[in-house]
């Protein structure tokens, strides 16, 4: 009699309680909609703000901590974004998408090694999806490891075919292998899936360079430049390209504007002398080559070196 009154009073406590907990689970599932609601339009601090209000029901609610990494890591907030994965992946390890989250923290905080850990975690728990594999192979490039790297890219373009973003890291992984065709192959396929960012335009037109196709990438550095004025790098390159090519003001044009974008890359210097003696301003040129070896004999020299070889590579271009 004793214990059937005992299982009684279990029975009506538990009837009492159980109003509390469903409300306390309907307003966790209310929060975490309506954060997901925000954190699709991007309205960051409402979602942020209903997030938080689900942890404090449940502290350990994988949703919400993986969310709030995501909204601090789309802020900029990388060591916060790497609190809540980390909280996320103390819960649930093998979640895939906690895994790559880490794998990009890890990579844009430059820490390779680490990131390699968590992307190949991602692709072991999710072989089929394609931006883990993108991510895995793309961090093995950044190491030299293109014979790992490659064939996850590969992997990935036939999971997602046609995706500008995998294309592009497939054309860079041919590009860090020093294959030229094949890295021209799949800029030009980034470029004809819609891909229109400087930077394809920059290395397809590095690309086109080095095969010898000196107008191609004229074309590809100036269409960088008009999507990305201040590009050091296709600046450079591009004054190079007309060294190369014997039009010396217009590489002088070049490394003018090098400068005023970057004054303080010995590059530059040394490009713009070169330019300057090569059009004959031998005042400028021997100016900043004053200027070189009283800084770095060695940038003096080398400005010296690059005008006696682009003088001797011309002498040899008329005789044929």
């Amino acid at each position: 009699m004793k214990n059937m009154k005992k299982a009684a009073l279990i029975a009506w406590s538990l009837l009492l309680l159980a109003p509390g907990v469903l409300a306390q689970s309907d307003s966790l599932n209310e929060l975490l909609n309506q954060g997901g609601r925000q954190l699709y339009v991007k309205k960051y601090k409402e979602a942020q703000s209903a997030f938080e209000q689900a942890l404090a029901l449940d502290s350990n609610n994988f949703e919400a901590l993986q969310n709030l990494g995501m909204i601090y890591s789309a802020l900029g907030n990388q060591s916060q974004a790497k609190k809540y994965f980390q909280k996320a992946y103390a819960v649930n390890p093998r979640n895939s998408e906690v895994n790559n989250n880490l794998g990009v923290n890890y990579s844009t905080a430059g820490d390779v090694n680490q990131a390699i850990k968590y992307f190949e975690a991602a692709v072991k728990l999710d072989s089929m999806k394609a931006l883990y594999r993108n991510n895995l192979g793309m961090e093995y490039l950044k190491i030299g490891r293109t014979i790992a790297g490659l064939p996850h890219l590969h992997f990935a373009n036939l999971l997602q075919p046609n995706q500008p973003e995998i294309l592009f890291s497939l054309g860079n992984g041919y590009a860090v292998a020093n294959r030229l065709d094949s890295a021209e192959f799949y800029y030009e396929s980034c470029r004809n899936a819609g891909g229109r960012t400087p930077e394809l335009y920059y290395f397809l037109g590095r690309i086109k360079d080095k095969l010898g196709k000196s107008r191609e990438a004229e074309q590809n550095f100036k269409k960088a430049l008009e999507l990305k004025v201040e590009y050091p790098d296709c600046i450079r390159s591009l004054g190079i390209l007309y060294i190369t090519e014997g039009r010396y003001t217009e590489a002088t044009m070049q490394f003018e504007r090098a400068l005023e974008t970057d004054s303080t890359y010995p590059g530059n210097w040394i490009g713009l002398g070169a330019a300057y003696a090569l059009e004959g301003r031998s005042k400028k040129a021997d100016s900043i080559l004053k200027m070189l070896m009283v800084s770095d004999s060695a940038l003096g020299n080398e400005l010296l070196r690059v005008v006696n070889q682009e003088r001797a590579r011309q002498k040899d271009k008329s005789k044929k």
